[in-house]
C-alpha cells in the first residue's frame, strides 16, 4: 500500500487523544504538560487537515471532517493492508463511469461500487435475528442495479427451509435520506461500510468478486463525496464479513 499522510495524522491524532483524555480524567490542577498536549493536539488538527485534504476542496465543515475521519480509522482499525483512500474532483459525479475508472486507476468500471441503504418495509419486529433484518446495506457495482425478488430469495434463503419465512414478509426499498443518516452516518454519495453508527447487515453483490480474468478489487465510498476507498475484494470480506449473494442484473 502506498504511504498515505492521512494514515500517519489519523494515528498520530488517536495517540495524542487518548493522551489528553488520560490527562483529563486526572486532579483538576493543570499541569505544564496538559497545556502541551492541548497544543499538540491543535496542530495535529491543522496538519491533518492540510495533508488529508485536496488543496482545491472547498472548506469543510467539523461534520464532513468527523465524517470521513471516522471511515479511515475503521479501515485502518480493521487492519486491511490492501487498502487506498482517493480524493476526485468535484465534478466527479459528471463523468462517465469509464472517465471515473480512469480517475480511480480502475481496470474496469466494474470495479466500482456503491452503497444503497435498503429497507424491508414489511419487516415483523417479533421475527428479526441474525438472518432477518429491517435495514441492509447492498454493496453494488455501479454497472448493476438491485433485483428486489432476488433480494428476498436470498434473505430467506438464510433460514432452513422449514423455517423459512413467507414471502409477504419481505418487501425491499430505498430507505429514506433520514433513516440512511440516522443509521450509516454519511450522505448521499458518501456512504461506506466503514464506520457505520447502527450495526447494518451487509450484503455483497457476489458479481464484484469477478472472474478470473479480472482483478478481484473495489472502489466504494469513503465517507466523504469526494473521497473513495479500494480494496482488495478477498480482504473487505474477510474484514467486513458479509452476507455474499446474487442479488443484481445487469443494466
Amino acid at each position: 500500500m502506498e504511504f498515505d499522510e492521512g494514515f500517519v495524522s489519523l494515528k498520530s491524532y488517536s495517540v495524542l487523544a487518548s493522551i489528553s483524555a488520560s490527562s483529563d480524567s486526572k486532579t483538576s490542577s493543570v499541569s505544564p504538560e496538559y497545556g502541551l498536549v492541548k497544543e499538540l493536539i491543535q496542530q495535529v488538527k491543522m496538519l491533518e487537515i492540510d495533508v488529508y485534504y485536496p488543496q482545491d476542496l472547498p472548506e469543510q465543515s467539523a461534520t464532513q471532517h468527523s465524517e470521513v475521519l471516522r471511515a479511515h480509522k475503521a479501515v485502518v482499525d480493521q487492519k486491511i493492508y490492501s487498502a487506498v483512500f482517493k480524493w476526485v474532483p468535484s465534478e466527479y459525479y459528471t463523468y462517465s463511469l469509464p472517465q471515473r475508472a480512469e480517475i480511480l486507476g480502475a481496470h474496469s468500471t466494474f470495479q466500482l461500487c456503491k452503497s444503497m441503504l435498503m429497507e424491508n418495509k414489511s419487516y415483523d419486529a417479533s421475527l428479526s435475528d441474525a438472518t432477518y433484518s429491517q435495514f441492509y446495506l447492498v454493496i453494488l457495482q455501479y454497472e448493476t442495479s438491485i433485483n428486489n425478488k432476488k433480494l428476498q430469495s436470498e434473505i430467506r434463503a438464510l433460514r432452513p427451509v422449514v423455517k423459512r419465512l413467507d414471502p409477504s414478509k419481505f418487501d425491499f426499498r430505498v430507505a429514506s435520506e433520514e433513516d440512511n443518516a440516522r443509521l450509516t452516518g454519511y450522505s448521499h454519495n458518501a456512504v461506506t461500510p466503514f464506520g457505520l453508527l447502527e450495526d447494518i447487515p451487509i450484503v455483497f453483490s457476489k458479481e464484484i468478486k469477478g472472474t478470473p480474468t479480472m482483478n478481484p478489487f473495489c472502489w466504494m465510498g469513503g465517507g466523504h463525496v469526494h473521497c473513495k476507498v479500494g480494496m482488495a475484494v478477498n480482504d473487505f470480506i474477510k474484514a467486513q464479513k458479509p452476507f455474499v449473494m446474487d442479488v443484481t442484473d445487469p443494466r
